[in-house]
């Protein structure tokens, strides 16, 4: 099925791990494991198995691969370091190359498991019950908050990392992670769902040098004119609207109708806040 597994160190992969010095923490045993998982990843496709890097390694039994993950003394959190170290390098070479502007993309998805058995006496370790936006409903997993680094055309992954309500919220881990970068070399942006729009995202944000782009939940106060004392929820402006308060813009092959406010929220002093409608939805819920 597969030509061979033997890896020369004149491989892509091999000189890749060299340039972030992983070499110098790793056995060459430790190296030919991490490198054929690499390879099994990008040839075979990797859906979150062992067996899918078995397969690859014929050599290898899976219990053998297990063990390696789980016990072999490498450094994680070098490994990890190194690979952010050469992600930012490369996001802030092209900005300052392009001129392009650099987006974080703060989020966070869900890894579903096989409910353990209440037998079991060892269920997967940090698995808990998360409700998944995808399904619409509670399932059993791990919950991954990742962040992605973009610039022009350039994406990159920055960290993942498994949520665990009993170590820190996953607020906290967007603060954390944030709080990690440089100063972007040009104008940089923190993008967010509107699970993470809040005051404190917004403030360290700005204190790291990135203005803040995310989604707002509709029960979101705002203060227009005529409602600055009270102000009103974004689920009832359109209520108040009318044809000469909106845009029709064109993205694409598509039109919305805009409205944009600029003011405040109560925890944010100045926002650019923009509410948009299908051309053939106007003022729909």
């Amino acid at each position: 099925m597969f030509k061979n597994s033997i890896v020369t160190k004149s491989s892509a992969i091999y000189k890749f791990l060299i340039e972030l010095k992983i070499t110098l923490y790793l056995t060459t045993p430790q190296i030919h494991h991490l490198i054929l998982f690499i390879n099994s990843m990008v040839t075979k496709g990797y859906c979150g198995k062992v067996t899918d890097v078995s397969d690859f390694m014929p050599v290898r039994h899976r219990t053998n691969i297990g063990k390696f993950l789980s016990e072999s003394p490498w450094d994680e959190n070098f490994v990890e370091k190194a690979m952010k170290k050469r992600m930012i390098m490369r996001i802030w070479e092209t900005s300052k190359t392009t001129g392009k502007h650099i987006y974080v993309v703060k989020d966070d998805t869900i890894s579903e498991k096989t409910m353990p058995s209440s037998k079991a006496k060892k269920p997967t370790e940090k698995c808990g019950y998360h409700h998944s936006h995808l399904k619409g409903k509670v399932v059993y997993g791990h919950q991954l908050v990742t962040v992605m680094l973009l610039c022009d055309t350039l994406v990159m992954p920055y960290t993942m990392a498994i949520y665990d309500k009993e170590n820190m919220s996953k607020i906290q881990m967007a603060i954390e992670f944030i709080k990690s970068l440089p100063k972007p070399v040009n104008e940089g942006y923190v993008l967010c769902d509107s699970w993470y729009s809040n005051k404190k995202l917004f403030a360290v944000s700005k204190q790291s040098g990135y203005a803040y782009i995310g989604g707002l939940r509709t029960n979101r106060v705002i203060y227009p004119k005529g409602r600055e004392k009270l102000g009103i929820k974004l689920n009832h402006m359109c209520e108040i609207l009318t044809e000469d308060d909106v845009d029709l813009v064109k993205v694409g092959n598509n039109e919305y109708y805009v409205y944009t406010y600029r003011g405040k929220l109560n925890d944010a002093k100045d926002s650019l806040i923009a509410l948009c409608w299908p051309k053939e939805a106007l003022f729909k819920p």
